[in-house]
């Protein structure tokens, strides 16, 4: 088991209520008169997003530069804002910089090589016996994929010490001149973040203490799906890829995801205490409350961060834990467990012990 010592926020300087996002979206959709898209404005209002941020103005969301110089911001920003998010929340977990022996850095929304991580490492000192695992890929499930790897990591080097960081920016990939139903859909919930968490494996001094703590952990691949999510990279950037079936294939399985991953280990939804669970959207959301049979007050945080922020895609999840953190901490003891659909299509599962 891993223990969770610290677990911080970025939160991006420009934020923009849905109301002027949706001004912004109706100029840009007036542009292209036959954009039937324009219908699907009211979706927008529907969205459950209240606020979002972006880590830059508004105005340049909607007047992307190239795929070359958005990718050049993507890097500079992430590289400022991982090493600000990294140190503070290694001052939080009171460990320094050179005792971190693992980092893992998940973002799908840019590109850098070497990955971010190597320049947060860099400017914080860390190293040099210092392993990294960046993950790029794993969309809205990074998350939940971060801290399994990390948990993995610390199950087999039990006495150190993890770095987790999370970026996400999707303003810096939205595409104008793509006036799908699928952007303009996406353009409505998506939003930008960040997160990090320090963890220390079983046999560490720290053990025992912090937040919470990662137990077993699975993943699961569906055949057949990988046309449900993604991105496809264009000579313009990364365009988006939401796919009608999404929704009605998350109905159809989350309840065998989650039973399937809790029966083997002598537990059933009655023994979850907290539900940690990423708000790929209103739809979703509605979906895994009636097809998990969960109160009100068990998506709570979920629909907060969806509201207050929009879907960060891998960060929102660390966001939702966060929440429950701060507003909604349960008794020590209290069973969570963290969920969350990528592209693969795949879920990712893990139990989490509240300290």
């Amino acid at each position: 088991m891993a223990d969770i010592l610290a677990l911080e926020r970025y939160l991006p300087p420009h934020r923009y209520p849905q109301e002027e996002v949706i001004g912004w979206v109706r100029e840009w959709l007036d542009e292209d008169p036959p954009a039937r898209s324009r219908r699907l404005l009211p979706v927008y209002s529907a969205a459950g997003v209240r606020t979002r941020a972006s880590v830059v103005p508004i105005e340049e969301v909607f007047h992307p530069a190239d795929f070359e110089t958005q990718n050049r911001r993507y890097r500079e920003i992430a590289i400022a804002a991982g090493t600000d998010l990294t140190r503070r929340t290694l001052d939080a977990a009171e460990v320094a910089p050179d005792q971190v022996d693992f980092v893992v850095s998940v973002s799908c929304t840019g590109f850098a090589i070497p990955a971010v991580d190597a320049f947060v490492a860099d400017a914080l000192g860390m190293g040099p016996r210092l392993g990294r695992l960046p993950i790029t890929e794993s969309g809205c499930a990074g998350g939940v994929v971060g801290l399994a790897r990390t948990a993995d990591y610390l199950a087999a080097h039990p006495d150190r010490v993890v770095l987790l960081l999370a970026l996400e920016f999707s303003s810096l990939t939205f595409q104008r001149w793509d006036r799908s139903a699928t952007n303009v859909v996406s353009s409505a919930i998506f939003g930008d973040g960040g997160a990090a968490a320090v963890l220390v494996g079983p046999a560490h001094p720290r053990a025992g203490e912090g937040l919470a703590r990662v137990g077993e952990r699975e993943s699961l691949f569906f055949p057949g799906t990988t046309h449900l999510m993604g991105f496809e990279l264009r000579n313009q950037g990364l365009q988006i890829i939401l796919d009608k079936d999404l929704a009605p294939f998350v109905r159809r399985e989350i309840v065998p995801a989650v039973e399937g991953f809790l029966a083997p280990r002598g537990l059933t939804r009655r023994d979850i205490g907290r539900w940690i669970l990423h708000p790929g959207g209103r739809k979703v959301i509605e979906v895994m409350s009636e097809r998990l049979g969960l109160r009100p007050e068990d998506l709570a945080p979920t629909e907060a961060v969806l509201a207050e922020h929009g879907n960060m895609s891998s960060v929102t999840v660390l966001f939702v834990l966060d929440e429950i953190l701060r507003r909604h901490r349960p008794a020590s003891g209290t069973q969570g467990l963290l969920g969350a659909f990528g592209p693969g299509f795949a879920a990712e599962l893990a139990l989490l012990e509240f300290r």
